[in-house]
C-alpha cells in the first residue's frame, strides 16, 4: 500500500519543485523589452574609441562620410536598433545595428557624394518599428 503513494508524492513534489524553479530559467523577449531608451543621438565627423568626433547640424558635402552616433541604456542583451538615413524626405539607407548590453555605443555612417547637398534625417527605431529619436542636418 506504502508503495502506491510514494509514486505520487514523487509526482507532487516533482511538480512542485519545477512550478518553483520554472521563472528562474523563464527568457525575456527581446522584442518585448523595448523600455529602452537612446542617451545620446548626434550626427558627427567620426567615432573614434567609440566617442563622437565633430558634432553638429551643418556638414560640408566635401566629407567623406558623416556618421549617425547612439548610446541606448536600458536594454536587454541582443536588441536591435535601425538608424533610417532620408535625404529630402526619402530612405536612402537602412542599418540595422545590435546593441549588447543595457548601455551600449554604437553607430553608422552614410558616405557623402556631392549630390546630396540638402536636408537630411537621421531616425532611431527600435525593432518593433517604434520611433525611439529624430536628429535633423543638412550637407552644404
Amino acid at each position: 500500500m506504502e508503495s502506491k503513494k510514494c509514486p505520487g508524492k514523487m509526482i507532487l513534489i516533482l511538480v512542485t519543485m519545477i512550478l518553483i524553479a520554472a521563472p528562474a530559467y523563464a527568457q525575456e523577449d527581446p522584442a518585448a523589452a523595448a523600455d529602452f531608451m537612446i542617451e545620446t543621438a548626434i550626427i558627427c565627423r567620426d567615432v573614434v574609441d567609440l566617442e563622437p568626433q565633430g558634432a553638429g547640424d551643418v556638414f560640408s558635402t566635401d566629407l567623406e562620410k558623416v556618421v549617425c552616433f547612439t548610446r541606448v541604456v536600458g536594454a536587454a542583451e541582443d536588441t536591435q536598433i535601425l538608424h533610417n538615413w532620408y535625404f529630402d524626405e526619402k530612405l536612402v539607407a537602412s542599418v540595422r545595428l545590435h546593441v549588447g548590453s543595457a548601455n551600449w555605443r554604437t553607430y553608422s555612417s552614410k558616405t557623402i557624394l556631392p549630390e546630396y547637398a540638402g536636408e537630411w534625417k537621421g531616425e532611431i527605431l527600435a525593432s518593433d518599428g517604434k520611433l525611439l529619436k529624430k536628429i535633423y542636418f543638412i550637407l552644404e
